[in-house]
């Protein structure tokens, strides 16, 4: 279904503190559409980190386009520019083959789940 140009939202970011790490989690399906609804989520983390290390779950994650990655190589940046550790988690299906095509899975630091992060953390 459509509302005016956009499909209707298949896709929610979240963000929850484990201990004093701050999570983001992403879910359904990363389009051009929905990726301002990440970037939002994001944007909120960055000003309310606490902690040197942010954490993104993509384990929910149905779909993801170049947008979305694009997203993600903008959130890598801005934690390069302010010290901020910044770990991938749960990279699968057609996200995971997009980062192994384009050579991306050695730019992010990624772990199987979020508690495999928080232990390396």
């Amino acid at each position: 279904m459509f509302v005016g140009n956009e499909p209707e939202s298949s896709f929610t970011a979240t963000s929850g503190l484990h201990g004093t790490t701050l999570v983001v989690r992403a879910s359904g399906e990363l389009d051009h559409y929905h990726t301002p609804i990440l970037r939002a989520e994001l944007d909120r983390a960055w000003r309310v980190l606490q902690s040197p290390t942010l954490i993104i779950d993509l384990s929910a994650l149905t779909f993801c386009d170049s947008s979305g990655i694009g997203e993600l190589l903008q959130a890598r940046h801005r934690g390069h520019l302010t010290e901020v550790r910044l770990m991938l988690t749960g990279i699968q299906g057609n996200l995971a083959r997009r980062l192994n095509l384009a050579g991306l899975t050695q730019v992010f630091e990624v772990f199987p789940s979020v508690a495999e992060a928080l232990e390396a953390a």
